[in-house]
């Protein structure tokens, strides 16, 4: 269990996730009483929930024995969490989050999920959006309103008070091409794929 607080500590979620899928397969072979659902399951479903990959969350809360769902509350609340991120209901999850007080091993992982599901929100509106309601960002952010205000002023987006709205700014990204040997070297194999057909 030191190695998954490890991985929490230094918030390396993809190396929880791959610790987690192997000691997995170790309890199907050799069962250990030793370790609780909670200090395992919770983190090895955030971690899921982390990297974004809500199919493998979801398949790993169904192959998950009924005595442990029964049985642990913090598991049941966590795939709560999972359940209304699938079903893409943000207002909820970030309810779900702040409205228990979770142990001190998945307390960090789900600050960490609300904190990367509002950078996201922000990223995603700020692309799809010229111009949104305040209280539909209150929604997807999960935050007050005067703290969201706060947020996309620091990011330059527009507020119009007047009519409730905001004109958030596109992010530019900056392509970086790079010249280095393994591209020159895709790119001569392509050449000469398209010359031999």
């Amino acid at each position: 269990m030191d190695t998954i607080r490890e991985h929490i500590e230094s918030r390396e979620y993809a190396a929880l996730v791959n610790f987690c899928e192997d000691l997995e397969l170790q309890l199907a072979l050799t069962p250990n009483t030793n370790i609780s659902p909670e200090d395992f399951y919770g983190p090895f479903l955030l971690g899921y929930l982390l990297e974004q990959d809500l199919p493998s969350a979801r398949f790993l809360w169904k192959r998950l024995p009924d005595a442990i769902k029964s049985s642990s509350k913090e598991l049941r609340a966590i795939w709560d969490v999972g359940a209304a991120l699938w079903q893409r209901d943000y207002e909820n999850v970030y309810e779900l989050i702040g409205s228990k007080t979770w142990n001190p091993i998945i307390a960090p992982l789900m600050e960490q999920l609300a904190e990367n599901l509002r950078e996201r929100m922000l990223n995603l509106l700020s692309e799809a959006y010229s111009s949104i309601v305040i209280d539909d960002v209150v929604k997807y952010l999960g935050l007050p309103r005067e703290k969201i205000l706060t947020i996309v002023e620091e990011r330059g987006w527009e507020a119009d008070l007047s009519s409730n709205t905001l004109q958030p700014k596109k992010i530019v990204q900056e392509v970086q091409q790079s010249t280095s040997l393994a591209n020159f070297s895709q790119l001569t194999d392509l050449v000469i794929h398209l010359e031999k057909s």
